[in-house]
């Protein structure tokens, strides 16, 4: 599943070259391929019901690319998305009492977090979310007012460099204020992959 989440993470730059390309199709099958072993790999045990939403999944991409839609999915599933993580963010911060960045931070210290650190951690999780509404609304914004290229540049480039600003910045502010629990990157990077939220 680890090898899963990393392709899955590479799908924005197939999706971009595929939009600078002209070549649609490719980050639509590039999708569809992923879907699949997601199902495969799911936690369904009857083949059946693998096999029903697995149809289901080709015959979608078969009628997105048959009726030239590919352009809407393509600008599509970022701004799905990022929904998905506004709302993980803002529920964990709102009707929960931890949010998901203080969850990740007890599993990557594994161990409790003291008063300092809880409070440091929502307060990051606040960044994040919004980060993740600026990119909501810049994707939309590009989606509507943009040619499709430069949306691609914005979307599928712009928010990932984002992305690593925050991570980075976030990581380097962290081990200059927590100095005795400072961490190199890759072990950071490793105990994150490893970490299961329930």
């Amino acid at each position: 599943m680890a090898k899963l989440a990393i392709w899955t993470a590479l799908y924005p730059i197939f999706a971009h070259i595929g939009v600078q390309t002209s070549r649609i199709y490719l980050p639509i099958i590039y999708l569809m391929v992923l879907l699949l072993f997601f199902i495969y790999f799911s936690a369904f045990k009857s083949w059946a019901i693998k096999g029903v939403l697995a149809t289901l999944v080709v015959s979608s991409a078969f009628l997105v690319m048959t009726f030239d839609k590919g352009h809407v999915l393509i600008q599509l599933i970022p701004m799905l998305v990022l929904l998905s993580l506004i709302f993980i963010f803002f529920k964990s911060l709102v009707f929960s009492s931890t949010p998901i960045i203080t969850k990740f931070a007890i599993c990557v210290d594994n161990k409790p977090l003291n008063t300092v650190k809880k409070k440091y951690t929502r307060n990051v999780t606040i960044v994040w979310l919004v980060g993740f509404l600026y990119m909501f609304f810049q994707t939309i914004f590009a989606s509507l007012w943009l040619s499709f290229e430069t949306w691609s540049w914005v979307s599928n480039t712009g928010n990932y460099v984002l992305i690593a600003l925050i991570m980075s910045g976030e990581f380097t502010y962290r081990n200059m204020k927590f100095k005795n629990d400072k961490i190199s990157f890759k072990t950071f990077i490793m105990r994150l992959s490893n970490c299961r939220l329930k």
